[in-house]
Formats: structure tokens, sequence, C-alpha cells
């Protein structure tokens, strides 16, 4: 039988809320909240809004920065994994991450819903593969070469908080980014808020489709 239960999206600004709406519409089976930035504030009331009813799974949508060898300034990335590369500690011998110390992980695996994935394909370039959940935005050649070794192909601030929450829930997770901007040395010339957006918008649309066919996002996940 399939799922009744509505699909929760966190985003983590009205920006972000206003353009996935657009894509939406008045979408019965979808609830979006906005989470806030930092996966600290994503965690909290993602998990707050997942408190007041039941839901199907969450997926955290919104714009990143994109590392430019692997993917381009308007397309879109969906996460198999999600990594927090900052948590852990530092040592003479270097940085030793919060699974290295026994303390968790740093290292979140996200649900790839092909169907959706190959809805989104018709109109956008997609790929799929690690996003960072970063504290500080990169900004060194130093920092974007460490990040790259993760094998990285987008980083953002929400999506290890926002799947925090689901897990917390035991619902599946999924994060959908559109790239605004190259990771590394800040060049706001290069940057295309405009073309992220609609790529949000499209997100939106896709999203809306999907759930008005009996097929449904995560319905096969649990």
């Amino acid at each position: 039988m399939m799922d009744k239960h509505p699909l929760l999206v966190a985003v983590s600004v009205e920006q972000e809320k206003e353009a996935l709406q657009q894509g939406l519409g008045n979408d019965q089976n979808v609830d979006v909240v906005v989470c806030g930035v930092g996966f600290a504030a994503a965690a909290a009331n993602t998990a707050k809004q997942l408190a007041l009813k039941p839901y199907r799974g969450v997926i955290n949508v919104g714009i990143a920065g994109g590392f430019p060898e692997k993917t381009a300034i308007g397309s879109i990335v969906v996460a198999t994994d999600i990594i927090a590369p900052e948590i852990g500690a530092e040592s003479p011998d270097g940085f030793l991450t919060i699974d290295e110390l026994g303390f968790g992980t740093q290292k979140e695996a996200a649900v790839v819903d092909e169907f959706f994935v190959g809805k989104l394909s018709e109109t956008h370039t997609v790929h799929k593969g690690v996003i960072l959940s970063v504290l500080t935005a990169t900004g060194t050649e130093e920092t974007y070469r460490k990040r790259l070794t993760l094998g990285a192909m987008a980083e953002a601030m929400e999506g290890y908080g926002v799947a925090a929450a689901a897990k917390s829930f035991n619902l599946p997770f999924s994060e959908v980014r559109t790239i605004s901007n190259e990771v590394g040395i800040r060049d706001k010339s290069k940057w295309d808020f405009p073309l992220a957006f609609a790529g949000i918008q499209q997100i939106g649309r896709m999203i809306k489709e999907v759930e008005q066919h009996e097929y449904r996002i995560f319905s096969m996940s649990q």
C-alpha cells in the first residue's frame, strides 16, 4: 500500500522556499520548512517539524558550491553520502575524524531515488555523489584541495543536520542541490544565483510531478 504520509522538504532560507514553491504550487503531499543556515539550526528545526506529524521522508533542497572539476554552475547534485569534514580533532599527525576518535561518524548515507533523479535529468545535468556539510565555506586553495580528496561534488551547510534529524525519526533522507558558484577562492563575478534558483524551481516542479503519480518519492525506501 502506498504511504499516504506527506514528504518534508527542508530549505535553509526564504529565497529557496519561494523558488521551490513556485515549482511545487499547491501540492498537499509536500510540506516545506525553512530550517536555517548551518547544520545545528537545520537539525533542530527539521526535528521540530518532524515531531508535529508523521512524514514519509525528508529532502534537503538548496543552492551549493560545486567543485569545478566535477560540476558546472546550474547543474544539480544528488547526494549519495553527506560528509561533515570539520567534526573531529587536531593532532600532531594531522586531523582526526570523529570516526577515528570513536565518538560517532562524520558521514551519513543518503537515499537516491532513481525515478526522481531520472525526472530531473530530463531538463538538467544531474550528478550523483558526496555533498559536504561544512561549518566554514571553502575560501583557500589549501582547504579546496583537502576537501576535494574526500570525493566531494559540492559543499553546503545543512545536509548533515537534516540527515541527523531524519535519522532520529527513522526516516529516509535525500539532499538535492543546484550549483550557484564554484568552490574555492571566492569570485562573486562567477556566481549565478538566478540560474541556481531556477534549478530549485525545477526541483519543485519535478517533486510535484512525481507526487501526482502512483509512484511517490521514498515510497519504496522503507
